[in-house]
């Protein structure tokens, strides 16, 4: 008997994908194919049975602040290495940290092909999670996150991408005007803050 080979397709979702518009300086939610996180884990066990290797290479994790950050790196069983990065915060999800590690998983194994043409996350500027979110019922107010100042834990996970990046002081001013039209990663909303980090966590898995 022939085993069936894992067709990514069968288990596709339709997944809410936020994105600012410079234009408005809003929030706007468009749906895209999403590949789940689990699929992707079967899908790349189904071709790595072995010599496969999950690494943590940087955590940053506030409880006060409810933020999360993880780097993670994942091996195949060809030696192919690729590192994943993701943050959440406690606003956007009750399990964030859960969420901020899937996240960062998630995006290894899409840069490894699992699910590549079907991981919008890895899309620059778009926030997205690794499950539909209903928040119908949540006590969720998007001006009010709007306006919270950044966190210091964002702070350092910012600086730590950065210079990770070898950007300059300047470079990285230039870039936080050109999208929040701001002087200072000070002066950001915990929001753009997260909005930050997912822009630079794709310069860097570029």
């Amino acid at each position: 008997m022939t085993l069936q080979q894992f067709n990514p397709e069968e288990h596709l979702t339709k997944l809410p994908l936020r994105r600012r518009n410079p234009k408005t300086n809003s929030w706007e939610t468009r749906y895209v194919d999403y590949l789940e996180v689990k699929w992707r884990m079967v899908w790349f066990r189904e071709n790595n049975s072995e010599n496969t290797q999950t690494t943590v290479l940087d955590k940053i994790i506030d409880i006060n602040n409810r933020f999360a950050y993880f780097e993670v790196q994942v091996t195949d069983a060809k030696g192919n290495v690729e590192v994943g990065v993701g943050s959440e915060t406690g606003e956007d999800f009750h399990d964030y940290i859960e969420k901020a590690y899937t996240k960062a998983y998630g995006r290894a194994l899409a840069a490894l092909g699992y699910g590549t043409q079907f991981a919008p996350d890895l899309e620059e500027g778009d926030r997205i999670a690794d499950s539909p979110v209903d928040r119908s019922d949540e006590s969720f107010s998007e001006s009010s996150i709007q306006d919270e100042a950044i966190t210091d834990p964002q702070r350092r996970a910012i600086f730590a991408i950065y210079n990770s990046l070898n950007l300059r002081e300047e470079e990285m001013k230039d870039i936080i005007f050109s999208r929040y039209q701001k002087t200072d990663s000070k002066a950001l909303t915990k929001r753009e803050a997260s909005d930050l980090i997912d822009y630079l966590n794709h310069l860097k898995e570029a």
